[in-house]
């Protein structure tokens, strides 16, 4: 994007003193939750909406990313053996519905993640197989009990889909978060209509002093089209997904300074695969897979992604930029990633034939927000053979179908809070431990690398660990690497408090937003 048609925002520019009042009116262009109970969330369009509402033990400070900080903790203090974690809860934190939030309510909510009761869906509950035991020896204090230790571990307690909720409630009814938003968090829920608009507003007990500065806020469903002409004509102040550079530059065509843009580079922390049902016959064959990767031209297709989407970095399974990413010289010896695309190509061909399958026809189970990504695969696949379908659906039929394994191929993305393998590629855990395991294999070496990774506090050490392990995958063809996010973000000049963080997750709470009057 040329620097004269746009204003760069500073990270995290805000004024000195924060003003009062106002409700902030956003975008949500990434269609209609399927659950509103964040332990069984697996997407922003949950997250947008309901982490404004809830409050977790701990959290990820966006201006300084990946450093973790307090929410309802305190203060803690780890063991020397790293086995025991324990947390010092805020004094006089209330739920929405007054009642007080003590450690019987953490300890409950952590219990009900990783041991969720019969028809309770819990997405992450691998990422506390490591706690053996949660102690509230008093109201204001929770211990977690490790099995053993895990170098990941404070991040893990650190998850923005970790709300804490109400035992009381709970115990009435271990599923009402799928069905009631109730929390501590800055903002009290007021009324959701579906396809039209999520409403939020101040909770004046707030157990941080002087927080949140906003009345409310208001979350718009909107498509991404519509998303786009609604922040040209300031009808919403953002899009937190954010946009392609393109539909930036018509933005600040329609509205000069009135806006600011806010780059994350050189990559934010998500990853877009298409993972790869090995449940199929055609697709059990590891040399189908392979030939799958080895067709798709990352490098051209990143030039004809980077201006007109949201997605262009190139990438394998760690963010580019990240403390676990490979060089582009390391990257290029990797399945799909090579520069010959001829003799890639050549190669997919050669595989297919000899694993019989010269007529190969898929279908890729995508959502609406991502066509092009489908189009990208056909494109790429055309050109070994290979015929494919792509069928795009609403989310509760994606989901529904994606759990079934009802897809030959089907779009998928890393959770993103954290570029740390062991948060970030639990969904690589074999299926029967992790259901989240959308390609849905069963693969000893996986897990024994998983778990070595977790344990290892050297960080060279654990880094080769780490590339064994992705190295592994990707030769698997378990899950095929598309692009890595680059978001651009158009935010209104009177909104302030914004940080680019390489992570969509971080900062949703909307506590330290403020309208400049």
């Amino acid at each position: 994007m040329p620097a004269t048609a746009v204003l760069f925002a500073a990270q995290g520019l805000a004024y000195a003193e924060p003003q009062r009042g106002g409700n902030l009116v956003f975008a949500v262009s990434l269609g209609e939750p399927a659950t509103l109970d964040c332990h069984a969330a697996g997407s922003l369009n949950v997250m947008y909406r309901v982490a404004p509402h809830y409050s977790t033990l701990l959290t990820i400070d966006p201006a300084n990313y990946p450093k973790v900080v307090g929410d309802v903790a305190e203060s803690w203090t780890v063991s020397d053996d790293g086995l025991v974690y324990e947390f010092k809860l805020r004094p006089n934190i209330k739920f929405h519905d007054g009642s007080a939030l003590t450690s019987a309510d953490v300890r409950a909510s952590f219990e009900r993640m990783r041991n969720p009761p019969p028809g309770v869906v819990s997405v992450r509950k691998e990422l506390y197989n490591d706690v053996a035991a949660i102690d509230t020896p008093d109201p204001q204090t929770v211990v977690f009990r490790l099995s053993q230790p895990n170098v990941s571990m404070l991040a893990l307690f650190a998850q923005p889909y970790g709300c804490i909720y109400s035992e009381s409630l709970l115990g009435s009814d271990p599923a009402y978060p799928a069905k009631k938003v109730m929390g501590s968090g800055p903002f009290k829920f007021v009324h959701y209509t579906p396809g039209a608009e999520w409403v939020g507003e101040r909770f004046p007990e707030y157990f941080r002093q002087g927080l949140p500065y906003l009345d409310g806020f208001k979350a718009l469903s909107l498509t991404p089209a519509a998303t786009v002409n609604a922040l040209a004509a300031g009808q919403v102040m953002v899009d937190f997904r954010g946009v392609s550079p393109l539909e930036a530059e018509r933005i600040v065509a329609s509205r000069g300074k009135e806006v600011q843009i806010f780059e994350a580079n050189p990559a934010i922390s998500t990853l877009f695969m298409a993972s790869v049902n090995t449940q199929k016959p055609a697709l059990a064959d590891v040399r189908v897979r392979k030939a799958l990767a080895l067709a798709l031209d990352h490098w051209g297709g990143s030039k004809a992604m980077e201006r007109t989407s949201t997605l262009s970095v190139v990438g394998a399974l760690a963010r580019p930029g990240s403390e676990f990413a490979r060089s582009n010289a390391e990257l290029e010896r990797l399945p799909g990633f090579g520069r010959d695309m001829e003799a890639a190509r050549a190669e997919a061909r050669r595989l297919l034939a000899e694993a019989g399958q010269t007529d190969l026809k898929l279908t890729f189970l995508n959502r609406k927000p991502w066509p092009f990504l489908g189009v990208y695969l056909i494109d790429q696949l055309r050109q070994v053979g290979v015929t494919m379908v792509q069928e795009q659906v609403e989310d509760p039929q994606f989901f529904a179908r994606r759990r079934a394994g009802d897809f030959d191929l089907t779009v998928e993305y890393l959770p993103d809070y954290l570029d740390d393998p062991t948060a970030k590629w639990s969904n690589f855990i074999s299926f029967e431990r992790n259901p989240s395991n959308i390609s849905r294999y069963s693969d000893k070496k996986v897990d024994a690398l998983m778990e070595e990774q977790a344990r290892i506090p050297d960080p060279a050490k654990r880094l080769a660990v780490i590339h064994g392990l992705e190295e592994h995958i990707l030769n698997q063809g378990y899950t095929l690497p598309l692009f890595w996010g680059r978001r651009t973000t158009v935010v209104d000049s009177k909104l302030q408090g914004y940080v680019a963080a390489p992570t969509n997750y971080v900062g949703q709470d909307l506590s330290h937003f403020w309208l400049k009057h």
